[in-house]
């Protein structure tokens, strides 16, 4: 029997993606989870900003498995 697989849309905040805020393009320069609560920095800014703040075309993901070539060693 093959596996299911589901696909799921969200957002995918990483260094160097351009998000929306009040209107205005930011650009994201790292992102820090504390306490179970996602906060992202933006390039300039000393203070975090939480994610519901920031709008970004989601990105999709897949629960599938793909065999890929191991590419890092233990």
């Amino acid at each position: 029997m093959p596996a299911r697989s589901f696909t799921f849309d969200m957002p995918l905040f990483r260094p160097g993606v351009e998000v929306q805020e009040g209107g205005r393009t930011e650009t994201v320069s790292h992102v820090i989870l504390r306490r179970r609560e996602m906060m992202v920095y933006l390039v300039g800014r000393e203070e975090p900003v939480r994610p519901d703040r920031l709008r970004l075309p989601p990105t999709r993901f897949t629960t599938a498995r793909r065999a890929e070539g191991l590419s890092w060693f233990l």
